[in-house]
């Protein structure tokens, strides 16, 4: 009978000296998820995917995989794929002899692996580079190379750290594509980033995570639902901003300095917006103003600052 759970974390912890990198986290992936693990640098994603591939070892806690309807405690290498935050394929190798040998590696023949990392190259706009060492393409078609390696073999499972590092925004919303057809072909993804404004086009649901502590944990749904409906206003002014006038409209959460004449306000959640304008209209000096609802990195923001009154 299959796992519903392809994976299952519970009560992670990792500490290094005195860092505590992990701190008692726990979340699960059901098959066909694309799952987000978000975060700023340094907040323990990699740290948590590490230790999820066996490539170093939790002080407590449990991972059970389910993938093919087989219960393990390691993932089994053949089924799983994963793009890693720092680049690690052969430099001084070509192209199509490194993807070959890392696809075959995991079980896929030779002969259909150089077809189908021909199929990708092609697909990138990388086929007359085939056999080019990597070291000569520029950043973002090495990470173009990457995640073919890391996808090449079919995987049941992908783990993709930081899969848009060192492309440009064309690319990377190329890249959102070739995610969604990964997943539509029945690969589970659990994708790690700080670029959330990318991350929350694709993924169906996220883990917050910081100073390697849970802020979230759900479905892109849920967190706009909880945390999605205060309004934010971008304010300009002609010259200096009136902090004074700001701060007695009163129904503000916090007021934060964008630019020298610009400043944003979030509103306590239902606030009526209509008041606020009003009393924003007596301010002398205003040139500007925009209300839009938080997005993802708004959210994270907040939830940060949230943790720490």
């Amino acid at each position: 009978m299959p796992y519903k759970n392809v994976l299952q974390v519970k009560s992670l912890n990792k500490s290094f000296i005195n860092i505590k990198a992990v701190d008692n986290i726990s979340f699960s992936l059901e098959e066909g998820d694309i799952f987000a693990f978000l975060g700023p640098n340094g907040a323990g994603k990699t740290t948590t995917l590490r230790i999820l591939l066996d490539i170093i070892k939790a002080d407590s806690g449990s991972i059970r995989w389910g993938l093919n309807g087989k219960e393990s405690l390691l993932p089994p290498a053949d089924q799983i794929g994963y793009l890693p935050e720092e680049r690690g394929l052969y430099l001084d190798v070509p192209i199509i002899r490194s993807l070959v040998y890392l696809a075959s590696i995991r079980g896929m023949q030779p002969s259909q692996a150089k077809t189908t990392a021909m199929e990708w190259l092609e697909k990138l706009g990388l086929a007359d580079r085939a056999k080019e060492k990597l070291q000569v393409l520029s950043k973002g078609n090495q990470q173009k190379i990457q995640f073919v390696a890391a996808i090449l073999h079919k995987p049941a499972f992908a783990i993709l750290d930081e899969p848009f590092s060192g492309l440009d925004p064309l690319n990377q919303e190329i890249f959102i594509d070739y995610i969604k057809e990964l997943n539509q072909q029945g690969t589970t993804v659990l994708l790690s980033s700080h670029q959330m404004s990318l991350v929350e086009k694709i993924a169906k649901k996220l883990f917050l995570i910081d100073n390697g502590r849970e802020l979230f944990n759900s479905t892109i749904t849920d967190i706009y639902k909880s945390f999605g409906s205060q309004h934010i206003l971008e304010i300009k002014f002609a010259s200096q901003i009136p902090y004074d006038q700001l701060q007695r409209l009163g129904n503000t959460e916090s007021i934060s300095t964008e630019e020298s004449q610009q400043v944003k306000l979030i509103l306590r959640p239902g606030t009526a917006l209509n008041e606020v304008l009003k009393k924003l209209a007596g301010i002398e000096g205003l040139t500007h103003i925009q209300s839009h609802n938080p997005n993802l990195h708004d959210i994270f923001i907040n939830l940060v600052r949230m943790q720490k009154s």
